[in-house]
């Protein structure tokens, strides 16, 4: 066997090397290996300037046989590897001294025989990250090619738009929507078949409004607010109704835990829903862990941070699409309890523009905003926020 360094371009696997050997009795152990191809030929050699390259260490190499079941240790020389390019092998002409180009190669030769160890070690290095530039230039043509076949299966700009759109954590859309209310499909959010499981019967007779506020899930200021509004009408819209209901659902399953996760029925009492909303809220807000079971012996599901981003953007599309499609910004943070910069984001994300509150706006909903207030506005044709490279 015979170990080898090569400079320039590694040669095909299966490339086969003739090994020479200097059969001299004072220089026994020098050794060459050539190879070639169509193009390039591989001259390796264990000396330069008739001075071995190892000085004071040699290579052993075992070599397993799996019929003797036995390892046998072999020295093996060591070559340097160098490429010659064969059209420019006549063709390179005499080398001035004066050439400035030989200036870094000359300097080179003296660290290696003069310098530090590790001025040495960093020549090396260098000689090993070189590229051959002449090898590059006879293989323009087949990685040309290579650049071409792979470039042709990469998708389109257009493409690579409409699967980040597909990407998104937000309901079906249209971008192409002239009007708020066209931009969200409502269906997709709360389709009617699952409207139908959701008991509204008992809350919209109920005249009482502390008995009535019992009965509607969770705490939200919000949703009671429309739960009032709705039914203080003449005639209750019951499928508008029945929306509030299945946000204070999902209000509510955003800050179920681990615990809760662990059997549907469970969660259902939590909500107080019935089995068919929450398989519904379990299959779009949850996630699965493959091969994990819970002591009842039923899948666990968790809660990722992309479940919990899709679930958060669809608890503000109903609240947009109840609320006109506009939003107070600190009337969303306090009923969600959240920080003021991720309710701006989850808005953004959902597409809504943000916008300063005006006076009149505040005396038009008959409540003293903070002059600092803003609000937030669902406006067509929708517009979602660019991915930042900067940051987490």
């Amino acid at each position: 066997p015979v170990l080898a360094t090569f400079l320039g371009a590694v040669p095909p696997v299966a490339s086969a090397f003739s090994t020479y050997r200097n059969i001299s009795s004072g220089k026994n152990d020098n050794c060459i290996v050539v190879s070639e191809t169509d193009k390039v030929e591989y001259v390796g050699q264990t000396f330069e300037d008739d001075k071995p390259l190892l000085n004071g260490c040699k290579y052993l190499i075992g070599v397993y046989d799996p019929k003797t079941d036995t390892v046998v240790f072999r020295q093996a020389p060591y070559v340097r590897v160098k490429t010659v390019i064969k059209s420019l092998k006549n063709s390179r002409g005499v080398v001035e001294r004066r050439d400035p180009s030989h200036i870094p190669q000359a300097r080179n030769e003296l660290g290696v025989e003069f310098g530090s160890k590790k001025q040495k070690s960093s020549i090396r290095a260098d000689e090993r990250n070189k590229i051959n530039m002449d090898t590059v230039r006879a293989d323009m043509d087949v990685i040309g090619a290579s650049i071409e076949k792979n470039s042709s299966s990469m998708p389109s700009m257009k493409e690579i738009a409409i699967e980040n759109e597909n990407a998104l954590p937000v309901p079906k859309f249209n971008a192409e929507a002239e009007t708020a209310a066209e931009i969200y499909d409502m269906d997709d959010v709360l389709s009617k078949k699952n409207a139908g499981f959701i008991n509204v019967a008992v809350l919209a007779k109920t005249t009482d409004p502390v008995e009535r506020k019992r009965l509607i899930p969770g705490r939200s200021t919000f949703v009671a607010n429309k739960v009032e509004q709705i039914i203080s009408q003449k005639k209750p819209d019951l499928a508008l109704l029945r929306r509030v209901i299945y946000l204070a659902y999902l209000m509510k399953f955003y800050y179920v835990g681990r615990n809760g996760l662990q059997n549907r029925e469970t969660c259902a009492r939590i909500l107080t829903c019935s089995p068919e909303i929450i398989n519904t809220i379990f299959d779009r807000f949850t996630e699965g862990i493959p091969g994990s079971v819970n002591p009842d012996g039923s899948p666990v599901h968790v809660k990722t941070p992309a479940c919990e981003n899709r679930l958060m953007c669809h608890i503000l599309v109903l609240m947009l699409s109840l609320n006109n499609w506009v939003l107070i910004l600190t009337e969303v943070a306090a009923d969600m309890a959240m920080d003021s910069r991720s309710t701006l984001r989850y808005l953004q994300s959902v597409g809504c523009k943000i916008e300063a509150i005006r006076g009149n706006d505040a005396a038009k909903k008959g409540t003293k905003l903070a002059t600092n207030n803003k609000k937030a506005v669902l406006k067509a044709p929708i517009k979602f926020p660019k991915a930042s490279l900067r940051g987490k």
